[in-house]
């Protein structure tokens, strides 16, 4: 038997970041997508890649917070739970 291999539409993205009306643009290079999912609800990726809902919206939030500041908001979140000794070794 053949596994049938449906090609991947691209999907309306229903996340509206980038807003003429509102002059918003939260995401420039339309790197982040939520786009409706059938029975599942929502499904969001980023650079195509799927991605936790909750973390597509925390990343929206701090874009809309470095964007009241006058920041870039273009890069995705950073960890900063990670520190190095004098030799550039993980503590």
């Amino acid at each position: 038997m053949k596994n049938i291999i449906k090609k991947n539409k691209t999907k309306k993205d229903i996340g509206n970041l980038n807003n003429k009306t509102f002059g918003v643009n939260l995401d420039p290079k339309n790197d982040l997508c939520l786009s409706e999912n059938g029975d599942r609800g929502q499904e969001a990726t980023y650079k195509g890649t799927k991605m936790k809902y909750m973390d597509y919206i925390a990343e929206v939030t701090d874009r809309i917070e470095k964007n009241k500041k006058g920041k870039t908001v273009e890069n995705v979140g950073m960890f900063s739970g990670v520190n190095f000794d004098k030799n550039g070794k993980i503590l």
